[in-house]
């Protein structure tokens, strides 16, 4: 399994490389250019070629900086039109088709700093690859949404699938090294709930601003479609007036006074590039204004010059109604629409008609003329034919808003697509700036609390170690004293060896008097090879815990000083009082009842040296009197105590 999961971490780049390579050929762009970056940093890293692998990264963080500070610089600061200005340097294409997708921007900028802090856990990698885990899934929710978006959030699915073969194989190579650390995990998981905290709110305040904004343009387009009709009612509603003044006089208008009331209709309709009179056998008499189109046109009759508009002329002629051609090709040029209305004298009997001409054109141009240019371009169609436009058509925007209008009894359609720039010049950048500041708390969340579950649990490591280690401390103090004991005790009896008794004697050198006390037990060899030593062991204990008692309860030490041979120090205490313990300590021997194979009690003989004058005490000459004090009592028959002179001593 572990060597499956090794191939695949290491096939997966290469994988990723090469489909990375096909992107760039097929589909050049910011995109594909950084996203074949990062994937070959990620096998430059795995090659061991760091220094090229942070020259990679460094390249494509670099490439994708600039669509980023857009996407995040207000429009005060740096207008879009600015950034499509600076783009139109390298490319003419717009400046939204230029730069990355906003989510797959900061996938591929938090995939490279993955791979520059090396994908260490101390340094936050394991919440970067995550998080670029939850920008590849957020592009597969946004490009399959059905608004369409203003900017260009996701990237093409074979970029996105390319980067999710490099994340998987940056998982494979790297969870070995996560698996199994408790800080990790809970360091890890507050954070990503703090990310993913940050996605939903950005895609919530991203999609409630783009709505907005979409609201106020179509607001704005069904102004202008209100305002059209309006102005068309109004027109009409002029025209029927200048019709019915010739109802005041019983003969068709001169030129002058058709002139007369025509300038001031066409002063207030600037679009209505000809208002005739057109007698009852179609031909036109009086033209105003008198320009040379129109002027051109005197004479002409209508039913030869525009036999399109017939249908609509003849009522009016006759006095039955009034009418209006389709949408026809002026004679002054272009398309337009004309109405005729019945010219009647005042006993109602037609005089002709009134052909008021409108060009399409003008009509957009000064309807429109209070919407500039730079913000969008409005269409007004008959089916697929296009009447006019007024506006910029470059860097079309995505949205585009149709509407209806009714000029007498036909159906026009009203468009308007405003311009990209525009929109995103007004598109508020708080959601963008919310998506980095949700993933730059995400990441700094991680890097505090990692810190704190390392230092806690170094310190939860320190604090077992130093348990630990005082145990061991302990055993060692224990073993110590142990070992100490040792050296100045007896093993077999447990009282002071010859070393502790030495080292009393030292620590005794200042006090006067001073006795000294030299015990040997009578026979004992005879215990050991009649009874056996693990008698003679038990007798030497006996003996051993006796004089202890006793010396102890006099401020004496007792100590074994070799075999079955015990001394006693006895500070502060003269000879009579030393030939005492000794006495008592026979007695005390007696009351034990030790005995012999054959029943003889267990007796000791004993030599006992003072030292009443002061000075440096001469143990060695003490131990040499009491010694001979003691082979006295023995050669006088044992069981005896005798008391030696250190005078003799330095005498001998």
């Amino acid at each position: 399994m572990h060597l499956l999961i090794a191939r695949a971490a290491h096939w997966l780049p290469i994988m990723a490389a090469c489909g990375a390579v096909a992107l760039v050929v097929t589909q050049p762009g910011v995109t594909t250019v950084a996203l074949l970056l990062v994937t070959l940093a990620q096998l430059s890293s795995y090659r061991r070629y760091r220094p090229l692998s942070c020259l990679l990264c460094v390249s494509a963080m670099g490439l994708l900086l600039p669509g980023l500070v857009s996407y995040l610089a207000p429009e005060k600061w740096l207008a879009t039109a600015q950034w499509q200005a600076l783009a139109s340097w390298v490319h003419p294409a717009p400046f939204e088709r230029f730069r990355a997708p906003l989510l797959m921007t900061l996938a591929l900028q938090l995939n490279a700093l993955a791979i520059l802090l090396r994908q260490r856990a101390r340094l936050g990698a394991p919440l970067l690859l995550f998080a670029v885990l939850l920008l590849i899934g957020l592009q597969f929710i946004e490009s399959n949404r059905a608004f369409t978006p203003l900017l260009r959030y996701a990237a093409q699915w074979p970029s996105l699938l390319v980067l999710s073969l490099l994340l998987l194989g940056q998982y494979l190579s790297s969870a070995r090294h996560w698996r199994g650390k408790r800080y990790l995990a809970n360091a890890f998981w507050p954070a990503c709930a703090l990310l993913i905290a940050g996605l939903l709110l950005w895609k919530q305040l991203h999609v409630e601003a783009e709505k907005k904004l979409h609201l106020r343009v179509e607001e704005r387009a069904q102004r202008a479609t209100h305002q059209l009709s309006q102005e068309i009612d109004s027109h009409l509603s002029a025209m029927r007036r200048f019709a019915r003044i010739w109802q005041l006089q019983t003969t068709p208008p001169t030129y002058q006074q058709w002139t007369d009331q025509a300038a001031g209709y066409r002063q207030d309709f600037n679009y209505l590039i000809n208002i005739a009179f057109v007698t009852p056998d179609s031909g036109i008499r009086h033209v105003y204004p008198f320009t040379i189109l129109n002027l051109s046109t005197l004479g002409r009759r209508l039913f030869n010059a525009q036999p399109a508009g017939r249908e609509a002329l003849e009522p009016a002629l006759r006095g039955e109604r009034e009418g209006s051609t389709n949408i026809v090709q002026l004679l002054q040029g272009g398309p337009g629409v004309i109405h005729y209305l019945p010219v009647l004298n005042a006993e109602g009997t037609p005089l002709g008609a009134a052909a008021i001409v409108v060009s399409f054109p003008l009509f957009a141009e000064a309807l429109f003329a209070q919407l500039p240019a730079s913000e969008g371009v409005i269409r007004w169609h008959n089916g697929s034919r296009l009447l006019a436009k007024h506006g910029d058509t470059t860097h079309p925007g995505p949205w585009e808003f149709y509407y209806p209008i009714n000029l007498l009894d036909k159906a026009l359609t009203l468009s308007y697509q405003p311009r990209w720039e525009h929109l995103v010049s007004r598109l508020p950048r708080l959601p963008t700036i919310s998506l980095a500041t949700g993933l730059m708390l995400a990441y700094l969340l991680y890097l505090v609390l990692y810190t704190f579950q390392r230092l806690g649990q170094q310190h939860r490591v320190m604090q077992k170690s130093n348990a630990t280690l005082q145990q061991e401390i302990q055993k060692r103090s224990k073993l110590q004293q142990e070992v100490e004991w040792l050296a100045r005790h007896d093993e077999l009896t447990g009282i002071a060896n010859r070393r502790f008794f030495l080292e009393q004697v030292e620590a005794s050198q200042s006090v006067r008097p001073l006795s000294l006390i030299l015990f040997d037990i009578d026979y004992f060899k005879r215990v050991n090879d009649q009874q056996g030593h693990l008698v003679g062991d038990e007798f030497l204990r006996s003996f051993a815990q006796l004089g202890q008692s006793l010396l102890d309860h006099h401020g004496g030490v007792f100590a074994r000083y070799g075999g079955e041979d015990f001394v006693a120090l006895l500070p502060d205490h003269h000879g009579p009082s030393a030939v005492n313990i000794a006495v008592e300590l026979r007695q005390r021997l007696a009351s034990a009842k030790l005995a012999h194979a054959d029943g003889q009690p267990l007796t000791f003989s004993a030599g006992i040296v003072t030292c009443p004058r002061s000075g440096k005490l001469p143990i060695a000459r003490m131990m040499q009197a009491a010694d001979e004090a003691l082979y006295h009592a023995k050669h006088k028959g044992r069981n005896r105590i005798e008391y030696g002179e250190m005078d003799t001593v330095e005498g001998a």
